[in-house]
């Protein structure tokens, strides 16, 4: 017998479709300027014009700003695969449900040294 699966946005177990749902990180910021040396999403216009993408400066932005972009061709995808010289999984990098659930990091900048101290105390007592 095949069971009905109701809409994940209607009633008490839209929660838990939404769970089983694969968790992900998208990318398209860090290729950017990892691969292309592009900081700002003006670059990507012209490139996506090549392959047939038309996009005002606002949708780029949100695609390139965006944690989990709107649903999009796979066409899309591979253009943009293809403009930055990557394949899919680097593009989209699938998460574990417990590391999304994990403590937000706190904003503002990133520590850059550990809280310790680098060296051990007796690193320069070297006998000569």
């Amino acid at each position: 017998m095949i069971k009905a699966v109701p809409d994940p946005g209607s009633g008490p177990d839209g929660a838990a479709l939404e769970a089983l749902q694969p968790h992900y990180e998208w990318r398209l910021r860090e290729l950017m300027a990892v691969r292309r040396n592009w900081y700002t999403t003006t670059k990507l216009i012209p490139e996506l014009r090549k392959h047939g993408f038309v996009f005002d400066r606002s949708s780029i932005f949100r695609l390139v700003k965006a944690d989990r972009p709107p649903k999009m061709p796979v066409e899309l995808i591979l253009a943009l695969c293809k403009i930055l010289d990557c394949r899919f999984e680097e593009l989209v990098v699938e998460i574990e449900a417990d590391e999304e659930a994990g403590p937000a990091p706190a904003p503002g900048p990133r520590q850059v040294l550990p809280d310790g101290p680098l060296l051990s105390a007796d690193f320069f007592d070297a006998e000569s």
